[in-house]
C-alpha cells in the first residue's frame, strides 16, 4: 500500500518564509495533497498562492481576516479526502520524503498516533538522553513523546477528527495531543530522527526576529504569548524545551496534563501560600 498524506498549510503575511518553505516542499518528489489557507495576507502571499501550478495543491482558501488556526484546521478536516492528514507550517523546512515515510509507518503500525519531525537544532537531539523513551514496534523505532510539534506531523485522519478541539478557544493547532497519548496511542519522532529547520527559531540564520526592529515587527506568536523579552531569551527557552522533551517520562507528561484531584488541591494550596508570602513582603 502506498498511502497519500494530505497536509494543511496556514499562512499570514510571511512571504519570505512562505516562498522558502513552498520551494522546499514542492521539490519533494513524494505524492501528497496540499490544502493552503491564507489568513488575509497583504504582502504578496496571496498572489504567489494563486500562481502555484503543482497538481498536488488541491485546495486554496483566501480568508478575509486573520482567523488563526482553528477555522483553517476544521476546514482542512472537512475537505480532506485521504486516510492520512497532517500539518506543515509556512516556516518549516521538512526533510525530503518525511511525509511519505511517516505515512507508511502509520499504515504498518496501528498503535502509532502522531508522527513528527524534530524542529529543534540537530545538536539538541541526544539519543543517549532519549533512550528511556525509545520503543521498538516491529521493525520501527520511535522516540515516544506525549506530543509532537504542531508545525510538522501526520496522523490518521480518523484520529485527527476524533481528537480535535471544537470549542474554538485554543491557540495553535486545535488538536488534543495528550488525549491521544492517554488513549494508548504512541506519538513521537521516528528513528533515525528526521530533522526539520524552523525558520522562525532565533537560532536559524533565516529568522526575521534577529533583524533590527524584527522582534517588534516579526516576533513569533508563541514568543508573544509567553512574553519573552527578545530573541535570545526565546531561543534559550526553545533549547530548554528540547531537553525537557528528552528527559521527561511519558507517565510524568500524562500526570502533568491530567492532574489527580489530590494534585490539583496541592497546586491550589501552593498558589495560596505564594500569594500570602507575596502579601507579607509588601
Amino acid at each position: 500500500m502506498n498511502p497519500i498524506p494530505s497536509l494543511l498549510m496556514v499562512t499570514w503575511n510571511r512571504r519570505e518564509y512562505f516562498e522558502r518553505t513552498m520551494a522546499n516542499l514542492l521539490a519533494d518528489p513524494s505524492d501528497f495533497r496540499l490544502h493552503i489557507w491564507d489568513n488575509g495576507s497583504e504582502d504578496g502571499v496571496r498572489e504567489i498562492i494563486s500562481d502555484l501550478t503543482d497538481p498536488r495543491i488541491v485546495a486554496r482558501h483566501y480568508h478575509s481576516t486573520n482567523a488563526g488556526q482553528f477555522a483553517a484546521w476544521h476546514w482542512f478536516l472537512d475537505n480532506c479526502r485521504t486516510d492520512i492528514g497532517g500539518k506543515l507550517d509556512d516556516d518549516i523546512l521538512g526533510p525530503q520524503s518525511w511525509m511519505k515515510n511517516f505515512s507508511e509507518m502509520l499504515v504498518a503500525e496501528p498503535r502509532f498516533g502522531l508522527l513528527g519531525a524534530w524542529v529543534y537544532l540537530p545538536t539538541e537531539w541526544d539519543e543517549t538522553l532519549a533512550q528511556h523513551k525509545i520503543l521498538q514496534l516491529n521493525e520501527h523505532r520511535i522516540f515516544q513523546n506525549g506530543w509532537v510539534a504542531g508545525c510538522i506531523f501526520v496522523g490518521r485522519i480518523q484520529l485527527l477528527r476524533r481528537y480535535s478541539s471544537t470549542d474554538g478557544e485554543t491557540w495553535g493547532t486545535p488538536l488534543k495531543q495528550m488525549d491521544i497519548t492517554r488513549a494508548g496511542f504512541i506519538s513521537g519522532y521516528p528513528l533515525p530522527i528526521a530533522f526539520a529547520e524552523n525558520l522562525d527559531d532565533p537560532r536559524s540564520p533565516h529568522c526575521r526576529m534577529n533583524r533590527p526592529g524584527g522582534w517588534d515587527q516579526f516576533a513569533a506568536y508563541s514568543a508573544r504569548m509567553r512574553k519573552f523579552a527578545g530573541p535570545k531569551e526565546y531561543g534559550e527557552w526553545i533549547a530548554a524545551d528540547a531537553r525537557t522533551i528528552l528527559t521527561t517520562p511519558i507517565k510524568a507528561q500524562i500526570q502533568q496534563s491530567f492532574p489527580s484531584p489530590l494534585q490539583l488541591l496541592r497546586q491550589k494550596l501552593a498558589r495560596g501560600a505564594a500569594k500570602l508570602k507575596a502579601i507579607g513582603t509588601t
